[in-house]
């Protein structure tokens, strides 16, 4: 997974945190979340690029993890706390 795949979306959120930006991105299809900081004088768009390789990054151990029958957990698409 070394581009963004066609037939999903990936929801960006930014919010600033005093002198940072915490930027999260959700897969639509897995439901998958990451969440980086980066500085906030940092681009969105070079945010939001950053967040998209992170994200791409894991999806492609959890398919890995899938796969392999790993020790990476596999979870269905929602919301865990």
């Amino acid at each position: 997974m070394s581009e963004k795949p066609k037939d999903r979306e990936i929801f960006f959120e930014f919010i600033r945190i005093d002198e940072n930006m915490r930027v999260c991105a959700v897969d639509s299809v897995t439901g998958i979340e990451i969440i980086t900081i980066v500085p906030s004088k940092m681009p969105e768009s070079e945010a939001q690029k950053l967040a998209l390789k992170k994200l791409l990054w894991r999806l492609e151990r959890e398919d890995m993890g899938a796969e392999e029958g790993s020790d990476v957990p596999h979870h269905p698409p929602g919301k865990y706390v």
